[in-house]
C-alpha cells in the first residue's frame, strides 16, 4: 500500500464510532443510497466493489440486492474496517480488504459495478483522477461505475451548510466537489454516459448520484 496521508471517516479516528449515526441521522443515508443502488442496471451482476466503503453499509445493501454476487469492500482505515467485519454478521458473500483507490488489488476487466459512497471528497484533485482511473480498469465492459458524493450545492442555502463538511474534511480536497468536477474527472478518466442522476439536499449540503460507463 502507498505510504500516503490517509484521512479517517471524521478526519479523526476517535471520532470514527461516531460515524454510523452522524450518517444515518443526518444525511438521509437510506435515502440516498438506495437513491444510488437504483441507478444500477447490469443484469445479474456477479462482481462488485464498493470503494471507501466504511462501516459497511452500502456494502450490505449491495449484498441484498444482488445476493449472487461477490462483492469486495474496499477501505484504507483498518479502524473502520474493523467496524465492518463486526456488523458483517449474515452476508456470506461480502468480504472486506484494506487498500487504496487509487491502487486497486484487481486484474483489469474484473468487475461488473464499482461504487463509491462519500469517499471521494476524502481524496486530493490528483488522486480523484487515479482512482477514476483505476475504476475504468477493473471493471467489465459495458460495467457501470456508481457514485454518490458532495456536488455542487443546489442553492445558496445547501452551499454555505456545506462549510461545516469543509472544516472537517479540508479545503484542499472537498473544494472540486462544490464545483461539480466529479463528472469531469469520470469522462477524463475514460467513462461514457457520466451523468447526474439525481440530486439530494441534506442537512449538511447537496449529495449528488453520478453514474458512468466502461465502453
Amino acid at each position: 500500500m502507498e505510504n500516503k496521508t490517509y484521512i479517517p471517516a471524521l478526519k479523526y479516528n476517535w471520532l470514527t464510532k461516531f460515524y454510523d449515526g452522524l450518517i444515518e441521522n443526518f444525511l438521509r443515508e437510506k435515502f440516498f443510497k438506495t437513491a444510488l443502488l437504483n441507478q444500477a442496471s447490469v443484469p445479474y451482476p456477479k462482481s462488485i466493489i464498493d470503494i471507501g466503503s466504511g462501516t459497511g453499509t452500502l456494502t450490505f445493501m449491495l449484498s441484498q440486492k444482488f445476493p449472487d454476487a461477490l462483492i469486495i469492500g474496499i477501505d484504507g482505515d483498518e479502524n473502520i474496517i474493523s467496524i465492518a467485519n463486526q456488523k458483517n454478521t449474515v452476508s456470506d458473500n461480502v468480504y472486506f480488504r484494506q487498500d487504496m483507490s487509487y491502487n486497486l488489488p484487481f486484474d483489469e476487466n474484473n468487475a461488473d459495478i464499482v461504487t463509491s459512497s462519500l469517499m471521494l471528497h476524502h481524496l486530493t484533485d490528483a488522486d480523484k483522477l487515479k482512482t477514476m482511473k483505476e475504476c475504468l480498469r477493473v471493471l467489465k465492459p459495458k460495467g457501470e461505475m456508481l457514485i454518490a458524493d458532495w456536488g455542487k450545492a443546489s442553492n445558496p442555502l445547501m452551499r454555505l451548510l456545506f462549510y461545516i463538511v469543509q472544516f472537517l474534511d479540508g479545503f484542499e480536497t472537498t473544494t472540486s466537489n462544490t464545483k461539480g468536477t466529479i463528472a469531469e474527472y469520470m469522462s477524463q478518466a475514460g467513462f461514457s454516459q457520466v451523468t447526474v442522476c439525481q440530486k439530494i439536499d441534506t442537512v449538511l449540503g447537496t449529495i449528488d448520484i453520478y453514474k458512468g460507463i466502461k465502453q
